[in-house]
Parts: C-alpha cells; sequence; structure tokens
C-alpha cells in the first residue's frame, strides 16, 4: 500500500517539498548551504524555505493597473484578462465553436478582433479619444500594448489625476467588452 497517496494533504505537501530540495540539491549544490540560506541567527525559518521553494517567474508591467486601489472589483477582473488579450472578442468564441457573425458590433467595418475591438475601431477610438479630453489628457492614442503601457506608468502614481485614470480606463474596458 502506497503511504504517500493516503496521506493528508498536508503531509503530502511535506513529502512533496522535501522532493523540491532533494531536487535543488542535484541541480544547484550542497544541500548545507541551502539550509544554511534557509537560517537566521542559526534557527530555521520556515518563510526562507517557502521563498526558495516559490518558482521565479518573471514580473507583468500590468500589474500596477489591476492592484490598483480605486479600480472597482468588478473591473479588476476584466483588467486581468485584457492585458493577457484573454477577454472573449468574436474572434475567440468562434475557436471554441460560438457562432457568432465575424463584424465588428460598433462600426459593422471590421472583423472583431480583439486589437480592433480595443482603439483600432473608429467608435471606441472616438470614445477613448472623447474620454482623454473629458480628463484633460492631450495624448495620442496608440496601440492596446502602447495604451496599458501608458495607463500602467498612470497607476504608479499618487495623485488624483491617475487615480480617476485608471478608473476611468478600467471601467471603459469593461463597457467596451459587454
Amino acid at each position: 500500500m502506497d503511504t504517500h497517496k493516503n496521506a493528508a494533504w498536508v503531509v503530502r505537501k511535506i513529502i512533496d517539498s522535501r522532493k523540491k530540495v532533494i531536487q535543488l540539491q542535484n541541480i544547484q549544490g550542497d544541500l548545507h548551504q541551502k539550509l544554511g540560506q534557509m537560517q537566521s541567527q542559526g534557527k530555521f525559518q520556515i518563510k526562507k524555505a517557502y521563498c526558495l521553494l516559490l518558482p521565479q517567474l518573471p514580473r507583468v508591467s500590468w500589474k500596477t493597473i489591476v492592484l490598483h486601489r480605486q479600480i472597482h472589483p468588478r473591473f479588476e477582473f476584466n483588467l486581468w484578462l485584457a492585458p493577457q488579450k484573454r477577454l472573449f472578442a468574436i474572434d475567440r468564441l468562434q475557436k471554441i465553436g460560438i457562432q457568432v457573425p465575424m463584424e465588428c458590433v460598433f462600426c459593422d467595418r471590421g472583423v472583431e478582433i480583439f486589437d480592433h475591438l480595443f482603439f483600432d475601431c473608429s467608435v471606441t477610438r472616438g470614445l477613448c479619444g472623447r474620454l482623454l479630453q473629458w480628463l484633460g489628457l492631450h495624448i495620442t492614442l496608440g496601440t492596446w500594448q502602447e495604451e496599458i503601457h501608458w495607463i500602467c506608468n498612470m497607476a504608479q502614481r499618487r495623485n488624483g489625476a491617475a487615480s480617476i485614470s485608471c478608473s476611468v480606463f478600467g471601467m471603459m474596458v469593461y463597457c467596451l467588452w459587454q
């Protein structure tokens, strides 16, 4: 009988963590050195062991807009999906087998792909331009990636204009996608 599969989930996690530490030893050197990194003033620190076992993933540039404190939770989820281009536009719906017309619902001229829906469509581009004008910002609209970069830079600022701009961007992405 395999006790590993019958053990409680906490015990399984400990056994899996032990395997990871052994693998780290084979890959990165001496186990005593690793255990030394997990100590502070001669005592073992579980937090340091946990941090060593976490995978080191690259930072994403759009984190600042998603975690901005002025964004309503309803809009946060869409702002988490949008920079990854995972919102379901018509092109994505057709890829999973949902048959809908391919024309843009706003302008009826282009195919509604993600890049067209945000900032390429003449109607949505005009809406974004009017929102920017209302905010008192005089910038030229670019591609989706350029706009994400711009709003992430705005989200790092700690003033009222930045908070309002981030909130308006979140609402705009949500409403256009709806």
